[in-house]
């Protein structure tokens, strides 16, 4: 049974729906062989056409439907979006200006908007997007659009605006709160900015762009954790990201410093801290570690015996695969990881109890630079029992005077390069190196005590300043001072780095003078020495 021209227009609708274009085209020709100016099936046909990306094609076809019903807004609406797919902006806007008063018009006008962008002209896009709000001041998309526009032409204040309209609008368009998190992150402001990233997740869970710049925002506020987990979604939808796979790598190595590595494989280091557990631990012993790493020192301390063992790492990163070491090694059971810095356990909740004994390892080259005073004076005070042991238990920041070598002039300075004299970069290269040294540097003095540290005093950390006399034991150009540790680890167990000695995976600190000094045996040099709560400086007293 033949179909009806209804029926008919509706099968070539449904077909076209579906993706079933060539039926459409079948059924859509049929119709127009039999009534050439019908204007749904011209209008349908250049809507097919223009699916078939045959723009000129559709051009006719759509002509003939607004002859055979002018007033047909989605005729003009498809006509004037495909003057604008074959780039003939100036025709686009000719027509939609005939019909300024036309509500319908506001969409086109949005779409001529982003054509004009695209080509870059801001302010006809700005012009043509301000004409769609005109018509309908509650077009989100418009608001959206014109927002991006004002951003790319660096009105941020005006964007801003934009983006509020669309939310106000439409408070859950992703879009929108992804836009305004990009102005707000190009204001530095990062936290309203995070909180727009969030609420366009919200609505757009895979929205790899909102975690992307999300992630670089929190990776600013120093948030390194937050931003790894947010680059690592980018990946999840877009696992060739170039840039989130830079970004992850970047924040973490900032979250995990690579001295890590070589840390755990310090030999020496390892040997000193299992003897002094081995005379430390008791069975009964309730053991509090700060600062896991690896969990190294943990599983030395189970595996010498101790059964109850709580160790705090503030890095979620480097817990979460500490707590996967610990596991494969056995001594999940024994050891229970703490994703939480030590100055925020409580006694009862993270802890069983207070610790009989607490073991640390947040040293740096010059002994304080990772907080060990405030941290260890924090786990004294309130996480330590009154009887309790503690590894390390003391140090002592050492210092010598550092004769000149080869090896350490080319690492700290620059003299010729390529027949230029490039020395004067000295003056604003710093004062201050921490180096790996291949060769034993020279030392024109015997080492002294700058600073000795008690980790079991209790009084309030402050700033200390001392000079320190140093004897030159032979004659030589001094560069300035070099610096190591000694530290107690227990009782008679100690650590030493000195750099004349063993190869440590702590680098070796070096103060240069401002100028280097020649020396004769016998002559005494005073150095200015000061200790901070995370820092020292040493210096030739003026």
């Amino acid at each position: 049974m033949e179909l009806t021209l209804k029926e008919a227009l509706k099968k070539g609708f449904e077909a076209y729906k579906a993706g079933q274009l060539q039926e459409a085209d079948k059924i859509y020709t049929a119709i127009l062989q039999k009534q050439p100016n019908h204007p749904e099936a011209n209008h349908n046909m250049g809507v097919l056409a223009v699916a078939a990306g045959e723009f000129q094609e559709a051009l006719p076809l759509l002509k003939n439907a607004i002859e055979a019903s002018p007033n047909t807004s989605q005729f003009w609406l498809s006509y004037i979006n495909t003057l604008i797919n074959l780039d003939r902006l100036a025709d686009a806007k000719g027509v939609l200006d005939q019909g300024k008063n036309n509500s319908d018009f506001a969409v086109a006008y949005n779409n001529l908007g982003i054509a004009l962008k695209n080509k870059g002209d801001l302010e006809a896009a700005l012009d043509s997007y301000k004409q769609a709000l005109k018509l309908k001041p509650d077009f989100a998309v418009a608001n959206n659009n014109l927002g991006v526009a004002l951003k790319d032409k660096g009105d941020l204040e005006a964007a801003i605006d934009s983006y509020k309209q669309a939310l106000k609008i439409k408070s859950d368009y992703a879009e929108a709160n992804y836009n305004m998190g990009i102005a707000l992150q190009e204001q530095g402001n990062l936290e309203a900015a995070i909180h727009n990233y969030k609420q366009a997740l919200k609505t757009k869970s895979d929205y790899a762009e909102a975690y992307y710049n999300m992630g670089i925002a929190l990776e600013v506020k120093g948030d390194l954790e937050a931003a790894i987990d947010n680059y690592k979604q980018v990946l999840k939808s877009k696992p060739d990201n170039a840039g989130a796979k830079m970004n992850l790598d970047s924040a973490t190595k900032r979250a995990v410093p690579a001295w890590h590595l070589s840390m755990m494989k310090d030999k020496t280091r390892n040997k000193a801290y299992l003897d002094a557990l081995k005379l430390a631990i008791d069975e009964n012993d309730c053991v509090l570690e700060i600062g896991t790493g690896s969990g190294l020192l943990s599983m030395m301390a189970a595996e010498i015996g101790a059964k109850n063992i709580v160790t705090c790492e503030s890095s979620k990163t480097i817990a979460t695969v500490a707590k996967e070491i610990i596991h494969k090694n056995g001594f999940g059971r024994e050891i229970s990881v703490i994703n939480k810095k030590s100055t925020e356990l409580i006694v009862g909740k993270d802890l069983p109890r207070k610790a009989d004994l607490v073991i640390s390892e947040i040293l740096s080259a010059e002994f304080v630079g990772e907080g060990v005073r405030s941290t260890i004076l924090d786990a004294n005070k309130r996480l330590l029992n009154d009887n309790g042991k503690m590894i390390p238990e003391s140090g002592d920041i050492r210092i010598a005077l550092l004769g000149s070598s080869a090896e350490i002039r080319d690492k700290v300075s620059v003299g010729n390069v390529n027949g230029f004299d490039l020395s004067s970069f000295n003056s604003i290269s710093g004062r201050k190196f921490s180096i790996n040294l291949n060769e034993k540097p020279v030392l024109l003095s015997s080492p002294k005590d700058a600073f000795k540290i008690d980790l079991y005093d209790v009084r309030k950390v402050e700033k200390e300043e001392k000079n320190v006399c140093l004897k030159a034991n032979e004659s030589g150009l001094c560069l300035g001072v070099v610096q190591w540790l000694r530290v107690q680890l227990f009782k008679d167990i100690e650590y030493e780095n000195n750099p004349v000695e063993i190869a440590s995976h702590w680098p070796t600190p070096i103060y240069l003078f401002d100028n280097p000094v020649e020396v004769a045996a016998g002559q005494v040099l005073e150095i200015r020495a000061a200790l901070f709560e995370n820092a020292v400086w040493f210096d030739l007293k003026a």
